[in-house]
């Protein structure tokens, strides 16, 4: 008898049980509703410097000294390393002498020609001067001569002098016709040779002036070539406020004859942002300006603030997964925080899900 009863009791207090828990379920089920939940997406990154400013010298010079090593911080003005580059200045030096004799030659012949045609135009060449005189003086003793022929034809008419004596006054007037001729070819001729002299210098001008251009031009080109922010006289220095050494290419006593020859690199750490890989199926919930938790392995009781500022157009396969890069700025970044850093970053998205009132949670996505 007290057998039953338990199992009765038993069985009652089961359906009251039962009764609770459906009233239970429709109650939450009456209060689930659509909210947001903040969700992160995990990805693995390298802090990368975005100013690399390569240092190289397309000149001929020898590496006496480097002052770096790999890895080394320097601030701007420091001397990276030294260069004799005496060669190549003399090299310009010798050139500026070719340039400086050419330039004396042609500003003479240019004096030459400016001379010569300015005589030539203004009848003022000594040569031309004579032949001019020398025909004035030849027309008047023509003039002279004719009018004598003409008084002493007028006399041969009257009887007055015989023909030889005629004919002698005649060949009087052929001689000072002569004369005249001979002054007027002389003037041509030398009219001719100023301006054949004219011609010749305005060749030698026109094949001098490409050449001082040129030597000009590759003078300039030259000095440019040393007139760089990182080089001041024989140093090679330092130009960005606050930098680390990377990328050492050469060693002392190297002569640097390849003008693409890098002799090393310097990364701006002023200008650090996070490379990191994207995992494609997460990829949808990044958007351009989402907050960034950046967390360095290095020191992981440290972290960051950043945000999403360039989603790649492409994917990349690397080691056998496919990913999206993505660029993350750093907002508040600290000496600590060095190029080639391996951190952790987790992307923050917003999420609609349904999730009951009375038992919210937060979920993560993880790469």
């Amino acid at each position: 008898m007290k057998k039953v009863l338990l199992i009765g009791l038993i069985g009652i207090f089961l359906l009251i049980i039962a009764g609770c828990s459906k009233e239970t379920a429709k109650t939450n089920d009456e209060n689930v509703t659509q909210v947001e939940t903040k969700q992160v997406i995990e990805a693995f990154g390298t802090v990368k410097s975005t100013e690399v400013k390569n240092i190289t010298i397309d000149f001929l010079a020898q590496v006496t000294k480097i002052n770096v090593i790999e890895g080394q911080s320097v601030k701007q003005g420091d001397v990276l390393l030294s260069i004799d580059s005496q060669n190549y200045l003399t090299e310009i030096r010798n050139k500026e002498l070719d340039l400086g004799t050419l330039q004396i030659e042609l500003a003479g012949l240019n004096k030459d020609y400016e001379v010569k045609k300015s005589r030539l135009e203004n009848n003022s060449d000594p040569e031309i001067m004579k032949y001019i005189n020398d025909k004035k003086h030849a027309e008047e003793l023509l003039n002279r001569a004719q009018e004598d022929l003409t008084a002493r034809e007028a006399l041969y008419n009257a009887g007055a002098i015989s023909q030889s004596e005629l004919n002698g006054f005649k060949e009087t007037v052929t001689e000072k016709k002569k004369s005249v001729q001979d002054a007027v070819f002389s003037e041509e001729t030398t009219r001719k040779k100023i301006q054949d002299e004219l011609d010749q210098l305005k060749t030698s001008i026109d094949l001098k002036s490409p050449r001082v251009t040129s030597l000009e031009l590759d003078i300039k080109a030259m000095q440019e070539k040393m007139n760089k922010s990182y080089i001041s006289r024989n140093d090679i220095l330092t130009d960005v406020p606050n930098g680390v050494v990377s990328e050492i290419g050469c060693v002392q006593g190297d002569t640097i004859t390849d003008p693409e020859k890098k002799l090393l690199s310097i990364l701006n750490k002023d200008r650090l942002v996070v490379d990191a890989n994207v995992a494609e199926e997460f990829i949808k919930d990044v958007k351009i300006g989402a907050e960034v938790t950046i967390i360095p392995q290095a020191d992981k009781s440290r972290n960051y603030q950043g945000k999403v500022l360039f989603i790649a157009d492409k994917a990349v396969l690397k080691n056998n997964e496919t990913i999206i890069p993505v660029r993350i700025s750093i907002e508040n970044p600290d000496s600590f925080l060095l190029p080639e850093f391996n951190v952790d970053v987790k992307i923050n998205f917003e999420n609609v899900k349904e999730e009951s009132a009375y038992n919210l949670t937060v979920t993560t996505g993880k790469l």
